[in-house]
């Protein structure tokens, strides 16, 4: 969102002062609507086309939550006519993993469903590591639904590539070592269950719980970064970073 709206401040800065408001504001939407065409669907079909074509007969896909751009293209490989099957991996509170299972299971996919602590279970039958974002950070570290770390921490124990889809317009200059310092924190009410434990822990004293959104995975698990300006390694992600920005100047 920072980088959209970096831009949108450099678009007005650039409308000249003497242009009537409905044309300034007529202009301006038609720059947005040009900008979430080209950096957000057609990065999207790109990237998707080419995460589909890395996808080979027999290939088992392990992908964690719910991306998007990572079941699309898994679509779209199953669409070309490509025999493989999809493991998905969830976690608690928000279990986004099974909405992507049953849309796949429907399209006609192979599909094995399991919550993160089958992880290690199940990574050993992986061919490849099919992984979404919230963000890329300069440093080559990926900012990603809370879990997304454990899931590319063990596939690069059991030596499986890791690939991260990503537009990058998520490319950030931002830069991160862990996900405590900058994280967005959810409801701890989430991770109660009806009739549990945990019910009324706002009554018992010196507990809290955390929920945290994000976190973060070191470069050394990626292997590659595929986004709508080619494949490419974690080290250049500022450097992309940079050449969008200059572009839009």
């Amino acid at each position: 969102m920072g980088n959209a709206i970096r831009w949108l401040k450099l678009e007005v800065s650039k409308v000249d002062i003497s242009t009537p408001d409905y044309e300034a504001k007529e202009n301006l939407c038609d720059a947005i609507d040009r900008f979430i065409q080209e950096r957000v669907t057609f990065a999207d079909q790109v990237i998707a086309t080419s995460a589909a074509d890395k996808i080979r007969d027999g290939d088992v896909i392990m992908t964690f939550a719910k991306s998007s751009i990572v079941q699309r293209s898994l679509v779209e490989a199953h669409n070309a006519g490509k025999k493989f099957r999809v493991i998905v991996v969830d976690s608690r509170p928000l279990h986004e993993g099974k909405h992507m299972a049953a849309a796949l299971v429907t399209l006609g996919l192979e599909v094995k469903y399991c919550l993160i602590n089958g992880l290690s279970h199940n990574i050993q039958d992986v061919t490849k590591v099919m992984l979404g974002a919230h963000a890329m950070l300069s440093n080559g570290r990926l900012y990603s639904r809370v879990g997304t770390a454990l899931v590319a921490m063990e596939a690069n124990d059991a030596d499986k590539p890791v690939l991260v889809l990503c537009e990058t317009i998520k490319f950030t200059e931002r830069v991160a070592l862990d996900s405590i310092v900058h994280n967005e924190i959810a409801p701890a009410d989430e991770l109660v269950i009806s009739g549990g434990a945990l019910e009324k822990w706002g009554d018992v004293k010196k507990l809290q719980l955390c929920n945290p959104m994000y976190d973060v995975t070191p470069a050394e698990y990626i292997q590659m970064i595929v986004t709508e300006s080619g494949n490419v390694p974690p080290t250049s992600v500022p450097v992309l970073h940079r050449l969008g920005n200059e572009s839009q100047g």
